[in-house]
């Protein structure tokens, strides 16, 4: 008898039976594979694909499937095809001050992102629990690590990737947040590869259980260390990303993939700290115009400041 009825795309059909639809919304389209849409578009007049097509594609683990095209989304395909036909941007934003947001405003959608007033120089220092000192005026900051040796390596028995230097200096900032009065709620760490956040985690409960760090057990369950994935749609106070990779060959690896780039850096609300090697990263065009952007505003900072 129902009006309304919500379900993921992959609903039992046979529940349905023969209803029709005038409508159909598919939210976060671009992270469902194409064949997932076609159950939800084969009962409706009218489809509506809601989602951002420049942030993570759909999940996809055969890389055959995927060099064949399958972890193309529907609305991507679509745009690709009919572009401004059919599409329609939501421009004002209401998470990020400005600087946070202008980077990925001018790269991935035509510099025609605007801040709502509510939120464009919204800073941590504004929060009444927070303290006003320069981490938490400053909106942005860029710490290179190029040039101290904190090169990257293998997860013991694993393939992923891990910087147990820049790991340290993640926490170092995590402490100073935390004692400026930013709550372990409002704040998070994003690493590109697993294995640097099962490092953070460990290494920062060592730092609670031996009375290290001014977090405890309690907060540290409403701090949250995760990968870019599991950040899609979600939004802290502060974040601190870790980008791991420091090599002499420029590789890069999941790097590359800037969309997923695009949902880290912005996931901040008011504050945004990103910590990589320059030498490492700046052979990449779109981290060459980030590591440009972050000197235009004055947030380019070194580690040699902090050793």
């Amino acid at each position: 008898r129902a009006h309304v009825i919500c379900a993921t795309n992959s609903f039992n059909e046979d529940l349905l039976g023969d209803r029709w639809f005038d409508l159909v919304v598919i939210d976060e389209a671009c992270q469902s594979t194409e064949p997932g849409c076609w159950v939800p578009l084969i009962r409706c007049d009218k489809v509506v694909l809601a989602g951002d097509h420049k942030q993570l594609p759909p999940t996809v683990i055969s890389k055959e499937a995927a060099d064949d095209g399958f972890a193309i989304s529907l609305m991507e395909r679509q745009i690709a095809i009919h572009g401004d036909a059919i599409t329609k941007l939501l421009s004002v934003q209401y998470r990020m001050h400005n600087q946070i947001m202008d980077f990925s405003s001018q790269r991935f959608y035509e510099d025609q992102l605007v801040a709502d007033d509510s939120v464009a120089s919204h800073r941590l220092a504004d929060l009444q629990h927070v303290s006003s000192n320069e981490l938490t005026t400053q909106v942005v900051r860029f710490i290179d690590t190029a040039g101290a040796g904190w090169d990257e390596e293998l997860e013991p028995d694993g393939e992923s990737k891990r910087n147990p230097e820049e790991a340290d200096l993640v926490l170092k900032y995590v402490a100073r947040l935390h004692e400026a009065g930013v709550r372990p709620s409002e704040m998070a760490v994003i690493a590109p590869y697993a294995a640097q956040v099962r490092l953070l985690r460990s290494r920062l409960l060592e730092q609670i259980d031996a009375g290290l760090s001014s977090l405890n057990r309690g907060s540290y369950s409403r701090f949250e260390i995760d990968t870019v994935d599991g950040f899609q749609g979600r939004e802290k106070e502060a974040i601190i990303i870790s980008l791991v990779r420091s090599n002499g060959k420029n590789e890069i690896g999941f790097l590359a993939d800037t969309r997923r780039m695009n949902v880290a850096l912005t996931r901040a609300r008011r504050k945004l700290i990103v910590i990589g090697d320059s030498a490492t990263i700046g052979g990449n065009e779109f981290y060459r115009s980030f590591l440009d952007y972050v000197e235009s505003i004055e947030a380019y900072d070194t580690v040699w400041n902090e050793i």
